[in-house]
């Protein structure tokens, strides 16, 4: 298996080709290329770094039999909702999305989503894998997963007044991370709205929202945040956003045996940790800035008294969920317990 410290020599030559859309030239004739299509903008992590190496990955361990190509800014379909429709109707043979973005899509999945998970993306990556086999898989019977992992959890970030006591939340609109995290805000007195990533800067500086539940990073690149929202608070019990790259069933299907193996060696539980382990990077320096009072920001964490006030009203909106899901037939009691063993 080729890992992200191998895959990450090559970027310094690929960063070039990723900002016109192109991974390294090494495809050959009557060659397979695969297009991977996502919605971001070539300076995002997962397209400079994580998607690039993977494309030149794929077509180095084939032997140029299959090459993929980067497609990024939404060349194939602009904006994250539609991203699973387009890798089923095979308008990218791989795409990369967020589930909770079509939630009902991913119902178990969520599960693995609702706070007290886990801390860190690494950490709630590997829980998630954990209980895809037996929990998950039944979800992604319509695509070819390639990788499935989770992104740093959130931190609160506001408009107008530091947050330092549930109170201080009363009356604000917050953007969730998806839909079914509303409850959570909804439950601290505040009312949740779920908003597309690409949308949040505009509804903060027009003030539609005042404020948003996102991994810290949000505050500098590529989102700036911190533009308009001043104050982070931090010390709350959090969900997180997961995310899942996957090809065309057919697609791949139609691959020759050798490519098949090949791409399976580069992407599974590994490119997914990896992967979270990478983009989380950038969190720990976002963080650093954040305490320091770059870009004049100010930096609260919860005292334990106001935390175990948040958590509390947070364990409801949880405890909610599962009994909601529980109604639909899935069995949300037993995967939660099983990603929060030993707690967090």
């Amino acid at each position: 298996m080729i890992t992200t410290t191998k895959l990450l020599a090559s970027v310094a030559v690929l960063v070039g080709a990723v900002a016109f859309g192109m991974s390294a030239p090494i495809s050959t004739a009557g060659a397979k290329e695969l297009k991977i299509a996502t919605f971001m903008g070539p300076p995002h992590f997962l397209n400079r770094v994580a998607f690039t190496n993977l494309a030149n990955a794929i077509g180095k361990a084939t032997g140029g039999e299959t090459t993929a190509k980067l497609y990024a800014s939404g060349q194939l379909g602009k904006g994250p909702v539609q991203q699973y429709k387009r890798v089923v109707d095979n308008v990218a043979e791989i795409s990369f999305g967020i589930q909770g973005y079509t939630s009902s899509i991913f119902p178990r999945t969520m599960v693995v989503a609702q706070p007290g998970v886990g801390t860190t993306a690494v950490e709630i990556t590997n829980k998630l894998w954990s209980v895809y086999d037996k929990f998950l898989k039944s979800e992604y019977t319509k695509i070819k997963v390639l990788g499935l992992w989770s992104n740093t959890p959130p931190v609160l970030m506001t408009r107008k007044k530091l947050v330092t006591k549930i109170g201080d939340v009363k009356g604000m609109k917050l953007r969730a991370l998806d839909a079914t995290n509303i409850p959570q805000m909804n439950a601290w007195g505040a009312s949740g709205l779920h908003i597309p990533i690409s949308g949040v800067y505009d509804a903060l500086d027009k003030g539609v929202i005042d404020g948003v539940w996102v991994a810290i990073n949000a505050l500098f690149s590529p989102w700036r945040f911190s533009e308009s929202s001043k104050f982070v608070t931090d010390g709350l019990k959090k969900p997180t956003a997961l995310f899942w790259m996957a090809m065309n069933k057919k697609v791949w299907n139609g691959l020759p045996a050798k490519s098949k193996a090949a791409i399976d060696g580069l992407t599974g539980q590994q490119f997914s940790v990896d992967t979270a382990a990478g983009w989380a990077k950038p969190d720990v320096v976002a963080l650093a800035r954040a305490k320091k009072g770059d870009a004049g920001l100010k930096y609260h964490v919860l005292s334990a008294a106001e935390r175990a006030k948040f958590d509390a009203a947070t364990d409801k909106s949880v405890e909610a969920f599962l009994a909601k899901s529980e109604k639909r037939g899935i069995p949300a009691r037993a995967i939660y317990a099983a990603v929060t063993k030993g707690g967090s």
